[in-house]
């Protein structure tokens, strides 16, 4: 032992003296660095261990052809690496050997003694390294015996360091936690003991603060938030006895796993698993029964599955369909309707007339038609024509078909005309209901006497608008009507209702409609009482819910949703009592170690006496008597910004690095009732822009934990353009994000795909030609040289939605206007940013903008993009 103990040390001083750096205040990559300060490399003072193992050569290794040595074995990593986690006490199934488990590591002067007996042995070393900045670091590892590094799961190339015996290896890490994995062989031929010690150095310049633990204990990162395994669809039995779900879960390389389970609603336990399934997907009950169904495509053709689980049988009952679309089962459970996807043939002159502004869009002259297919494989075309049935569904006695035809109209907004109509299944005769441009949704009541309609409040003549005389109201705050097919009556039923309606669906079980709606920050499960003109909030057992099905013979419903610090969740919502339980947690095991800051509402009362809603995210971990940087994040249209988890701007990643997040409700958003949602209607920053700096002024007179100075704003799409305008109006901000903004409300109008219709909404009544003001006073471009503050402009290259020229136009201007503003375009993108790997550089670039304006930290950003 004492050999062991003098060796040690030896290998301690070739390594040069490694001393342990405390944490200490938040330092300003931007300072003058101290001369000749050499950074002080941190011991690995505590390890987790796992083995040492046995490891014999593999059969015939000595065979002259073989050539197999004990130095073949350096670079096979037995442990797999994808998503390994180490943590104190966890087995790991090793193959030829009992239950390894990982343990606390042996530590002797600084290194690890391994002691094995005279075959070839390995074994495996973990700690976590937590970083407070981008930064670089150096792993040294002092060793006689091979030894690998893989940081964060992957393998890092070992080079010669100082001193005898060291190897390292040089790596760049984001703000947070990684994992330092090392792998030893021990190699009978070597006399020296088996050992290794460990360091970490930081990289030159301002030191970043590094700490080193065994506790896997992490804040999320955007990882998380994509690969997470999470439900994409979820559908009931008619009993309720049962659910199906599609899951899915992206892999490092960005490949996506997606399979089907089965359920049991009793207790949540895995009856069945498909996987393999080429593209599976649209789950659907077949009416009675325990039939499940559900598509996969090959190719362009696709074949609908039917899964009886009560003898076992699978068979075919629409096979290799081309361009198969939607289908739905008619209620008596004797036929299928299926839609099939119609291309329009291209102009082989690689020329296009345009009908109208709508045929800019690719897709337009696309369409579809539908077809009866009966369980005895007989089918028949049910519709044709220029026009695509819509929003189609089977009465509930199977006789009729309801759908709903749009088409452009120009004549006034919306600038489509919309029509409900019904086709009778024996003769083919087609019936149309209402007409009303409005409208956007259609469901049969359980009798087949009444229709629920989704539609704006402008529909049916107004019945739905609450706002006073002269207010124009937002046509986006959803209102739920009740059509009666005998007297032709249109009844609103959901005018006192503040929520803001987006989904529906009339129980055939109970009677009942149950809506998803916007209600302030979240997005719940209300219940419409239709006898007694009643709304209920249920309880989901989440605040945002993301999918609602209703079982078609029982009062059971499957909700997925998540709620701000809870990720996705999969529960059963008990339609009497309101009341949910959980039934499958899918991400538990991916964010088992994850922590998050608590998130509080917070809210003020304005100059003109509004109550401006909002909420905070804290940094895990937060300490009031610190000094923290802030974002400022709000909505990007219509919609408030909700209580759910992840998103496509994840708040809880952001305060996970250190930021406090505030989240104000401008005026504009749905879900706090009428009044509220009409100041959307042509106001295009008059009273959002003020009251986020309102709010955000409140807001830091009453939080001293957060730096005035330090503060940034982002925004997307309508957000992006409010960050614009917000920076034409203030100097608060120390730093501004502006995703797909709007610059130009008449280019916008006139070039997106969706600029016109959208401004049928939000520039109601107001067009270029009739008041040139309003759009130029709107609009940040013409108030460029207001705009004194550092902005990065992002924008997806092919945005259909608010074209990249949005953001070009703005940069050159502030560019002629010698300001301090970025233009990042992500290459192949849309309005969304939706590749996986384009997403981790899009989120990475946003963080390392506001590390270098609000952290004083430049060197992330400098290393996305270097100056050329």
């Amino acid at each position: 032992m004492t050999s062991t103990r003098t060796s040690a040390g030896a290998l301690l001083a070739a390594a040069a003296l490694w001393l342990c750096a405390p944490l200490g205040a938040l330092a300003d990559e931007t300072a003058a660095p101290v001369a000749d300060e050499t950074p002080a490399a941190i011991l690995v003072g505590s390890w987790l261990l796992l083995g040492p193992v046995s490891t014999p050569l593999p059969a015939f290794h000595d065979a002259e052809a073989a050539g197999y040595q004990v130095s073949d074995l350096t670079d096979q990593w037995t442990l797999s690496l994808d998503g390994l986690e180490p943590r104190l006490g966890q087995p790991v199934a090793w193959p030829g050997a009992a239950e390894l488990v990982w343990a606390d590591a042996p530590i002797v002067e600084g290194g690890v003694d391994l002691l094995a007996g005279d075959g070839p042995a390995e074994a495996y070393l973990a700690t976590y390294l937590t970083v407070d900045r981008y930064t670089s670091v150096t792993v040294a590892l002092t060793a006689a015996h091979p030894v690998t590094l893989a940081v964060d799961g992957e393998a890092q190339s070992l080079a010669a360091g100082e001193g005898e015996g060291v190897r390292e290896a040089t790596v760049e890490l984001a703000i947070g936690k990684h994992l330092l994995l090392v792998r030893s062989v021990h190699d009978p031929e070597v006399e020296e003991p088996w050992q290794v010690a460990g360091a970490v150095t930081p990289g030159e310049g301002p030191g970043a603060e590094l700490a080193l633990s065994t506790m896997p204990a992490r804040t999320v990162t955007i990882e998380d938030i994509l690969e997470a395994r999470h439900v994409e669809s979820a559908a009931i039995a008619p009993d309720g006895k049962r659910v199906a779900l599609i899951l899915a879960e992206t892999g490092a390389l960005g490949t996506v796993d997606r399979w089907l389970e089965l359920r049991r609603t009793k207790d949540g336990s895995l009856e069945h698993t498909w996987r393999g399934e080429l593209a599976l997907g649209q789950l659907r009950w077949a009416p009675t029964g325990s039939t499940l169904c559900y598509v996969t495509v090959e190719g362009e053709h696709s074949t609908i599955w039917a899964h009886d689980l009560d003898d076992g049988s699978t068979e075919a009952l629409v096979k290799d369909m081309a361009d198969l679309g939607d289908y739905l089962w008619a209620p008596d459970g004797t036929f299928l309707v299926v839609s099939q996807l119609v291309e329009a043939e291209p102009d082989e002159r690689s020329v296009k007339r345009l009908r109208n502004p709508a045929d800019r869009q690719p897709w337009f002259r696309d369409g579809h038609h539908l077809i009866q297919v009966s369980l005895d494989g007989v089918t028949r075309r049910l519709t044709a024509g220029p026009l695509s049935a819509n929003d189609w569904s089977i009465s509930p006695d199977s006789r009729s078909l309801m759908f709903m035809l749009a088409e452009p109209d120009m004549s006034e907004r919306p600038f489509e005309r919309r029509e409900l109509w019904t086709l009778d299944l024996a003769t083919l005769e087609t019936t149309m209901i209402l007409a009303d441009p409005w409208m956007n949704a259609a469901a049969w009541g359980p009798e087949g006497q009444r229709i629920a309609l989704l539609a704006s409040p402008s529909a049916f003549g107004g019945y739905g608008v609450t706002v006073p005389e002269g207010t124009v109201p937002s046509e986006y705050d959803g209102q739920l009507y009740i059509h009666d097919l005998s007297d032709g009556g249109v009844t609103p039923v959901s005018r006192e209702l503040k929520p803001s309606i987006s989904t529906m669906h009339w129980s055939r079980a109970d009677g009942k409609i149950y809506c998803i709606c916007n209600d302030r920050q979240d997005e719940p499960v209300y219940a419409y009482d239709v006898k007694r003109d009643e709304w209920t909030r249920l309880d989901a057992g989440v605040d945002v819910v993301e999918a609602l099905d209703v079982a078609r013979g029982a009062p059971v419903a499957v909700v997925a949703g998540s709620r701000a610090t809870m990720p996705q969740q999969v529960t059963l919502l008990d339609l009497r009592r309101g009341k949910a339980r959980t039934l499958l947690d899918p991400a538990a095991e991916r964010y088992a170690d994850v922590e998050f800051g608590r998130v509080e509402p917070w809210s003020c009362k304005l100059s003109d006496g509004v109550e401006l809603d909002g909420r905070v995210y804290y940094p895990p971990g937060f300490d009031e008597t610190k000094v923290y940087p802030a974002i400022v994040y709000y909505y990007g249209g219509m919609a408030p910004i909700t209580n759910d988890f992840g998103g496509r701007y994840p708040k809880n990643v952001w305060a996970g690095q250190g930021y406090v997040v505030y989240v104000p409700q401008p005026s504009g958003a749905v879900g706090y009732g009428q009044l509220r949602s009409a100041d959307h209607v042509n106001e295009w920053g008059a009273i959002s822009a003020r009251e986020v700096i309102e709010g955000t002024e409140a807001f830091l007179a009453a939080h001293s934990f957060v730096d005035p100075e330090r503060v940034g704003c982002m925004g997307a799409s309508y957000g992006g353009f409010l960050t614009q305008y917000i920076l034409t109006q203030t100097e608060l901000f120390a730093a501004g994000i502006s995703h797909a903004g709007i610059s130009d409300l008449t280019s916008y109008w006139g070039e997106g795909l969706w600029g016109y219709l959208y401004g049928s909404v939000a520039m109601a009544h107001n067009y270029p030609w009739s008041n040139p003001d309003f759009f130029v006073e709107h609009s940040p471009l013409y108030m460029a040289d207001q705009i004194k503050t550092p902005l990065l402009l992002v924008h997806g290259s092919v945005d259909s939605n608010v074209p990249p020229g949005e953001s070009a136009q703005l940069f050159t201007a502030l560019r002629l206007l010698g300001q301090d503003v970025e233009y990042v375009e992500i290459l192949g993108q849309d309005h969304h940013i939706l590749d996986p790997e384009q997403r981790v550089v899009w989120n990475d670039t946003l963080l390392a903008y506001f590390a270098k304006h609000l952290k004083r930290r430049p060197l992330w950003w400098e290393t996305l993009y270097p100056d050329p």
